[in-house]
């Protein structure tokens, strides 16, 4: 049995969304200014009302539930998976009922991808086609048998399964390849996006993130779970040409299902939330920081033993550095801003259980 996050991953469930504003509103509303932003992704947690998006925009100003205020009050019901943003349009992951929920950069919701989309996951994308890590109907949560790969035309709005069991997770597309991280089996697979056959990379724990860098290379965080207890964990680097991977050891990782990897604007620094859980089920830990030039941690973490430490992103405009530090899955987060020389810049009270931030300009 997985931890609690594994064993009940978050589900989201989406009232159906419609804004009807006028042409002056919309003249205002398409404005660059009002888009650019960062945004937190407040996931909640199982089955309740406490998900959301808190804004935070380059003034410092901070809007809660601001998508609610875009939406007429509709209320994201649970905890988003992933979210993320391409041409314009942001998709989000969620469950019960099992969809891609599509909305513009302004955040109002605007349709919905439900075909072949049972228990999503992650995103990556390439050209014409968005593909999202999905865990399928009645997962055993041993072997994941039934786990997949949907690959979805974003132009004609067609959709087909690759079938990859091991309970696909994080995904990232580098040199015509899609590297899948796997939470529960010790592979890495890799498939080849012209011929969709799948090749592996052997490790010794489950995977949970995968980033990759502007030079394409590619990391993922190993991990030990619950059910699958591992001491060979820490960053993986993936040499995307030969598809070796290299790990560079940590004491602990983050199981959490959140953005507990992110790559520096310059690409000289990995972060990874380095934690545990305690005796009390407490996320304890901090912030590692890999230097990809010396191939070595840092002596100095970005930040440590903080309780409730769940994930870290990266403005990559600027090179902030965003720490979210959960609460609990109902009570309101708080998120940490580091300049890229890691001077912190700003604290702030976001919401319930913030799981990763995205960047809109």
């Amino acid at each position: 049995m997985k931890k609690l996050m594994k064993l009940l991953p978050a589900f989201l469930a989406l009232a159906t969304l419609l804004v009807s504003c006028s042409d002056d509103d919309n003249d205002e509303l398409d404005s660059s200014e009002l888009v650019k932003g960062a945004y937190v992704v407040n996931a909640g947690f199982y089955s309740n009302d406490a998900a959301s998006i808190t804004k935070y925009d380059d003034e410092g100003n901070v809007t809660e539930y601001y998508d609610q205020l875009q939406n007429n009050g509709a209320v994201m019901t649970s905890a988003p998976q992933d979210v993320y943003e391409l041409d314009d349009k942001v998709y989000v992951a969620g469950n019960e009922p099992d969809r891609v929920v599509v909305y513009n950069s302004l955040w109002q919701g605007q349709d919905t991808i439900t075909t072949n989309v049972v228990r999503p996951r992650c995103f990556a994308s390439q050209g014409d086609y968005l593909y999202v890590s999905c865990w399928g109907e009645n997962p055993d949560w041993t072997d994941m048998p039934d786990t997949y790969i949907l690959k979805y035309n974003m132009v004609t709005g067609t959709s087909e399964k690759i079938s990859l069991p091991g309970g696909p997770e994080g995904l990232a597309i580098a040199n015509g390849k899609l590297y899948a991280a796997l939470n529960y089996s010790h592979q890495i697979a890799v498939m080849n996006l012209s011929t969709e056959e799948f090749s592996y990379i052997a490790t010794e724990a489950v995977s949970s993130s995968v980033v990759k860098d502007a030079n394409d290379n590619v990391y993922v965080a190993l991990l030990s779970s619950y059910s699958d207890v591992s001491t060979e964990i820490g960053l993986g680097v993936i040499d995307t040409n030969t598809d070796e991977l290299s790990l560079y050891k940590l004491d602990a990782v983050s199981s959490n299902s959140a953005s507990i990897v992110a790559v520096s604007k310059d690409n000289s620094k990995v972060y990874v939330v380095a934690a545990g859980y305690d005796a009390n089920w407490n996320m304890v830990g901090g912030i590692q920081v890999f230097d990809t030039a010396t191939k070595t941690f840092e002596e100095t973490p970005l930040i440590s033993n903080v309780t409730g430490i769940n994930a870290v992103s990266v403005d990559p405009e600027n090179g902030d550095v965003y720490v979210l530090i959960s609460t609990g899955g109902l009570t309101k987060g708080e998120m940490n801003v580091y300049s890229a020389d890691h001077t912190l810049k700003a604290e702030e009270t976001v919401g319930a259980n913030p799981s990763e931030v995205i960047f809109l300009d």
